[in-house]
């Protein structure tokens, strides 16, 4: 059986001269698949990219299933989409240059934790790194079991291959313990979006073209609820409001979630010294987003069709999009694949603003977004840094890791127009997290989610639970402040 570095060679010798795409740069006519001919031809971003040689040293990594190729960090072979392909290859870059050689261990996000707890009590210097969902990696940093970016040297977060912004915001006390970045795409899965059927949009007349609101940054949570109000209809004519009737979406509670960060209102903010406290219940902003939401998507019928409550129809958000019974699907990128055989035209959107004055679109993430982070049993964190570094800043090359993800996401029937290509560019480019969202202070999710369909008592349920939340703030706090 061929190694990843002979089947490497095999094709440059065999197609080198026609290799296209995102498999490697193309730059005047030429094709660069090595890491020596991307540092000669890109200079000096990548010109501090560390070396090292570790006498053929296993870096083993763990990492958690998700259901998406994204999430892969070792693959061997050269089969399958151009995503792997591309993955292989920066891999074996990366195992050339630093004479490693990568092994990835993969299973539940459940087993993934409980071997890291595992290892790290038995202070084992046998992972390199772990990616699971947030939720997961924050109690291993509460715990003691990572280490924060201070003792990983090699690592340089200014670059653009790591989301500073994101492990900042992650952050608590100013302890960076969690990561993202090219390095694993999978975090890119988790960005929410909208979904939008064009054949409603050019069947309902009066409806506005939302690429164009886009374009003018006038696609915002009014402009949205407008289109999805003009759509409602009982088409099957029976008097009776089911899910064979059409309505603006279909969603779940924690729909919600998209549409108040998307507004530029969040849970929790830090202070200037990194210290979190709940914004939900003091915020006049979040207040009125939360009730614009609650009331507007809850407040009379059929606004949208709730699958939870209506679980016993059997049909879900997805399947309702799918099946031309919601204008609009809030949704996450991962979730694009699911579509891949709609028939009709749909676009890509990014979640609405609050107001055509805030500056940006945002795209919320939720607490269980897959991230980054390194045991603190680690024997030689410089190496482990090097090669973190040297695995992130491979998969940021043109016609790397993020390229070929868009490339991915859109290959297929009726999204693949430039305007979802400029959308989804948009929403990768404006990720936020919330560490209320991740540590869930509290049970605030829950609650919040809760509250959507009963904003009356929005006050005085927030008020129960603040007391607790504040608890368990302190208790991180103090657990981070231990082990940093």
């Amino acid at each position: 059986m061929l190694g990843r570095k002979n089947i490497c060679l095999l094709l440059a010798i065999g197609l080198a001269a026609g290799l296209t795409g995102c498999g490697g740069k193309q730059s005047g006519g030429h094709t660069y698949d090595t890491a020596a001919d991307f540092r000669l031809e890109e200079g000096e971003l990548f010109a501090d990219v560390p070396p090292g040689s570790f006498d053929e040293y296993t870096f083993t990594i763990l990492n958690a299933r998700t259901g998406s190729s994204a999430s892969n960090m070792d693959t061997d072979t050269l089969e399958g989409d151009t995503l792997n392909e591309t993955l292989y290859r920066r891999n074996n870059n990366v195992e050339e240059r630093l004479n490693i050689t990568i092994e990835e261990v993969r299973d539940t996000p459940e087993k993934i934790h409980d071997i890291a707890v595992a290892s790290c009590l038995a202070d084992e210097d046998k992972y390199s790194a772990v990616w699971n969902s947030a939720t997961y990696m924050s109690i291993l940093a509460v715990a003691g079991y990572l280490v924060t970016d201070e003792y990983l040297t090699a690592v340089h977060l200014s670059k653009p291959w790591w989301e500073m912004d994101l492990m900042q915001e992650a952050a608590v006390d100013g302890a960076r313990f969690l990561f993202f970045g090219d390095i694993n795409l999978s975090y890119y899965d988790a960005h929410s979006m909208v979904g939008v059927n064009m054949i409603f949009i050019r069947d309902y007349k009066g409806l506005p073209n939302p690429y164009d609101l886009v374009d003018s940054g006038k696609w915002t949570l009014d402009a949205m609820l407008s289109m999805m109000d003009a759509v409602d209809a009982d088409i099957d004519g029976d008097g009776a409001l089911t899910w064979e009737d059409l309505y603006g979406t279909a969603l779940s509670a924690e729909n919600a979630f998209p549409l108040l960060y998307g507004s530029d209102v969040r849970i929790s903010q830090q202070d200037e010294y990194g210290i979190p406290a709940f914004a939900c219940s003091t915020s006049e902003a979040f207040y009125n987003t939360f009730m614009k939401v609650a009331e507007q998507l809850y407040g009379r019928i059929p606004y949208v069709y709730d699958t939870e409550i209506n679980e016993s129809d059997g049909i879900s958000s997805r399947d309702m999009f799918l099946e031309r019974h919601s204008l609009f699907y809030i949704m996450d990128i991962g979730s694009l694949g699911s579509l891949r055989d709609m028939d009709d035209e749909f676009g890509v959107l990014p979640v609405p603003k609050g107001t055509e004055h805030q500056e940006n679109y945002i795209s919320y993430l939720p607490g269980n977004v897959p991230a980054l982070g390194v045991m603190a049993t680690g024997r030689n964190l410089l190496r482990t840094g090097i090669v973190l570094e040297n695995l992130a800043a491979e998969g940021y090359r043109p016609g790397g890791m993020r390229e070929c993800y868009v490339n991915s996401v859109l290959s297929f029937k009726y999204v693949d127009d430039e305007k979802s290509r400029e959308n989804l560019y948009r929403i990768l480019n404006t990720g936020t997290i919330d560490p209320a969202a991740i540590y869930n202070w509290g049970d605030i999710l829950d609650t919040l989610r809760n509250l959507i369909r009963e904003p009356g008592v929005f006050s005085s349920r927030l008020a129960s639970i603040e007391r607790a939340a504040e608890v368990q703030i302190n208790d991180t706090m103090e657990a981070v402040q231990k082990y940093r």
